[in-house]
């Protein structure tokens, strides 16, 4: 599991109130964890807070593998500010 995976999947758990072992890469933000929009906006915030990158995309995330992938690439692809 990648530094950036578990930063993400800290991240969501805290916004969630669960434990981060339950916040699995398959597990649906909104009907696995019950996140709304003002939620996912504070998972981007937190995000990019901890990555130091540009994060987008909230609208399409699904899983929390797409908030991963998100910050992931946000990283690899030199959005950082």
């Amino acid at each position: 599991m990648s530094r950036t995976s578990r930063k993400v999947r800290r991240i969501v758990a805290a916004v969630a109130m669960r434990p981060r072992q339950t916040v699995l890469r398959h597990v649906l933000l909104d009907d696995g964890l019950g996140l709304d929009m003002l939620d996912r906006l504070e998972i981007v915030v937190a995000c990019q807070n901890a990555t130091g990158a540009f994060v987008e995309g909230e609208g399409d995330w699904r899983t929390v593998g797409d908030v991963i992938d998100a910050c992931r690439n946000a990283v690899i692809y030199g959005e950082c500010r």
